[in-house]
């Protein structure tokens, strides 16, 4: 027998959704360049190109850095827009087009941006970066899942089990296609948009349970940050502000070699 809360964590998985169920495995670990060129080749921006095709600005840039795979009817609209076809799109027609590199058994994943609670950027600042790209093995228990990497700044999880301190890096999966509910204690990567999409954030939070809610949770040793609720209400507000856009399987964090000093 299914309990309220786990009935009410579906919905909300559902509600909370950003990705096409079935996405195109075109895009898996990689970014639309094409999108990108044949775009400024038209001198349109981010936002005109979304009101022709009837998306958000947000989007548009989303399918550029391949945080988000396209469905087949935004890609139509999109082949529309820019006067080609969906093949030439998708790039599988340009002379000479390029795929991530592997290295030996390592996959390649996109590092897409940073992740910093608190702090929302403009969403053009994404605009012109070319995605780097880190090497991972493949995770076993979800093969078939996008992955993608972001960047920590700050101490909202630096408290996490494990550490996710000030330069950390996390490697994430496309929630929806994990096909997961939220289970008490999973880490996600929380997205939160103001200004019709034109500013966002990226926050990394633990899942709490809570009879009605979701919380949304940092791990820190700073007190100033405080949890996102969500209640069961799809008529509230943050509702069209939040979704949730990664799980968090990997967390790495470089060490920082100290400088010889040199003696005058």
């Amino acid at each position: 027998m299914n309990s309220p809360i786990g009935e009410f964590c579906q919905r909300m998985s559902r509600q909370l959704a950003l990705f096409d169920p079935q996405p195109l495995k075109q895009f898996r670990l990689m970014a639309m360049p094409e999108l990108k060129r044949r775009r400024k080749e038209k001198k349109l921006t981010l936002d005109a190109l979304a009101q022709i095709v009837g998306v958000s600005l947000s989007q548009i840039q989303r399918f550029e850095t391949g945080e988000r795979e396209p469905k087949r009817t935004e890609l139509e609209a999109l082949a529309r827009a820019l006067d080609c076809s969906i093949p030439e799109l998708l790039g599988e027609e340009a002379a000479g087009a390029k795929t991530p590199p592997r290295r030996g058994d390592l996959l390649p994943v996109p590092l897409v941006g940073r992740t910093a609670a608190g702090i929302f950027r403009e969403v053009v600042e994404f605009d012109d970066a070319e995605p780097d790209y880190v090497f991972e093995p493949e995770d076993e228990d979800f093969p078939k899942a996008r992955r993608f990497a972001l960047t920590v700044e700050g101490d909202s999880m630096d408290a996490a089990i494990p550490p996710m301190p000030d330069g950390a890096r996390v490697v994430c999966l496309d929630f929806d296609q994990t096909g997961q509910p939220f289970i008490e204690g999973m880490i996600v990567v929380v997205q939160r948009v103001r200004e019709g999409g034109h500013l966002r954030e990226w926050s990394v939070k633990q899942i709490e349970l809570h009879d009605d809610e979701v919380w949304f949770c940092p791990r820190s040793t700073n007190s100033k940050h405080k949890p996102i609720k969500i209640v069961n209400d799809p008529s509230n507000e943050q509702w069209g502000s939040i979704e949730v856009i990664g799980l968090v399987r990997d967390v790495s964090l470089r060490v920082r070699v100290p400088r010889m000093r040199l003696s005058r």
